[in-house]
């Protein structure tokens, strides 16, 4: 086909849309095109711009088909037909298997994303465009707002961010964010390109549908600064909490976080209302963070001034200790789990483990007989209410292995334990990096990869 200049339509101009991102050593990138408009003008505007940048990694267009509405495989077969005419490869994925009959938005998301980063893996590459635009912006500002009650975070105010990390592996990239629909439908009305309509996108049983008809144009202005002012504060109080952290805090063998209870006192409420909230969940193999209820009673509890005592908060134990204090995993509701080999699986939300043996084995918490195991194998001294919820390894029943930290490990051969932050690991946010980064390096893990947005 032909592409239009990039200079033809200089109010959507490719070389501001995607200038911040980063192509370079990408061989290809995956484009998630739905058939409707925000993503048709995604993959145009992106081989608009490839046609003007030599050695530019190669355009693969990815539609899912959720196969949640009878019209969705005609309306995948249309996108694989003006790919074709592109002369862009393309590919249906299809959600099989029985849909839930509640919260089928989210797990359609989840699908989604599980199936366009297989998309990406198989393509050879890191980095997933999607057409989110200003719109969505604005309705899940309004869809959120609507839920943050009295007190709570406004964290997510701040919408989505320009790009996320997938699986500590994908970044998945939403350049259209600044733009509205209604723009890039002219982008595309110009071109004489049509797209589809989702019936759904007009059903009023969906909550963004009703916000969306609702919405005036004047409200939208406000809220796009609200928006704005949102990110700003997120990432400044990101930036503080990644500040106090080595501060303030150390983590033992990734089983227990010590906290100086000195360097803690000096610092801000609100800096140490968010820290305690990603100890605790970090600690607790938690992937989101603790309510405002549950930060403010920690905070209680480690400014009570007492020199002993305990409590429990989102599966974790905070106990005080003279001058210090410790967060760990509770030993309660503890997961048991069976390896295939050649698998890999998250335990407790805490720990990844990859069974490279031939044989199967299950992961259960260390209890006292690990505690046992692991002393008479050379590791004593060990901080015994915080091993106890480590994973050990068992095959028929008996204890083969035990995992407490990089320098406390009796694995069978083949067997890697490594630590995971269920808060960051499987989705991370764009404004979250310096925080996730901040924890990855207390824990002494690896860091995350690098954003393909230079400018965010």
């Amino acid at each position: 086909m032909n592409v239009p200049s990039i200079n033809a339509e200089p109010q959507l101009d490719p070389n501001s849309i995607f200038g911040p991102v980063d192509f370079e050593g990408l061989k290809s990138i995956i484009v998630a095109v739905s058939g409707g408009s925000d993503s048709l003008a995604l993959l145009y505007l992106l081989i608009a711009f490839g046609a003007g940048h030599s050695g530019f990694p190669q355009i693969a267009a990815v539609t899912i088909d959720h196969r949640l509405r009878p019209e969705s495989a005609g309306e995948a077969r249309y996108v694989a037909e003006l790919c074709k005419d592109a002369g862009i490869p393309h590919r249906i994925l299809d959600w099989n298997g029985a849909k839930p009959s509640t919260g089928v938005s989210a797990k359609a998301r989840d699908a989604r994303y599980s199936l366009l980063c297989e998309a990406a893996r198989d393509a050879g590459t890191h980095v997933i465009f999607t057409g989110h635009t200003l719109d969505d912006q604005i309705e899940t500002f309004v869809m959120r707002s609507a839920r943050t009650g009295k007190g709570g975070s406004e964290r997510g105010l701040a919408s989505m961010a320009a790009t996320t990390l997938l699986d500590r592996e994908i970044w998945l990239v939403r350049p259209l964010l600044e733009l509205s629909r209604e723009t890039l439908r002219d982008y595309l009305r110009a071109r004489a390109i049509g797209w589809c309509d989702d019936p759904s996108n007009d059903d009023p049983h969906y909550e963004r549908v009703r916000i969306r008809k609702a919405l005036k144009d004047d409200e939208r202005a406000n809220i796009r600064r609200d928006i704005a002012q949102k990110v700003a504060q997120r990432r400044s109080l990101n930036a503080k909490v990644a500040l106090l952290l080595p501060r303030c805090v150390t983590i033992s063998d990734g089983l227990h976080a010590e906290i100086t209870c000195e360097c803690w006192a000096r610092q801000d409420a609100n800096v140490k209302r968010l820290a305690i909230g990603v100890l605790i969940a970090v600690m607790g193999g938690l992937s989101f963070l603790p309510s405002a209820e549950s930060c403010n009673k920690a905070l209680q509890h480690l400014a009570s001034g007492r020199l002993s005592g305990r409590v429990t908060i989102g599966r974790c134990v905070l106990e005080l200790k003279r001058e210090k204090a410790l967060i760990y995993r509770e030993m309660r509701s503890m997961p048991e789990i069976a390896v295939e080999p050649g698998y890999t699986a998250i335990w407790d939300g805490r720990y990844r483990i990859e069974n490279r043996s031939d044989q199967q084995f299950r992961t259960v918490a260390c209890g006292t007989d690990g505690v046992i195991f692991l002393e008479e194998n050379g590791y004593p001294g060990l901080y015994r209410p915080s091993v106890r919820t480590c994973p050990i390894v068992l095959s028929d029943g008996k204890i083969i292995g035990a995992y407490a930290g990089a320098d406390h490990a009796k694995l069978p051969e083949g067997v890697t334990v490594t630590r995971h932050l269920a808060l960051f690991d499987h989705i991370l946010s764009g404004y979250d990096e310096i925080l996730a980064q901040s924890v990855a390096d207390i824990f002494q893990i690896q860091a995350y990869p690098v954003n393909q947005i230079n400018k965010n």
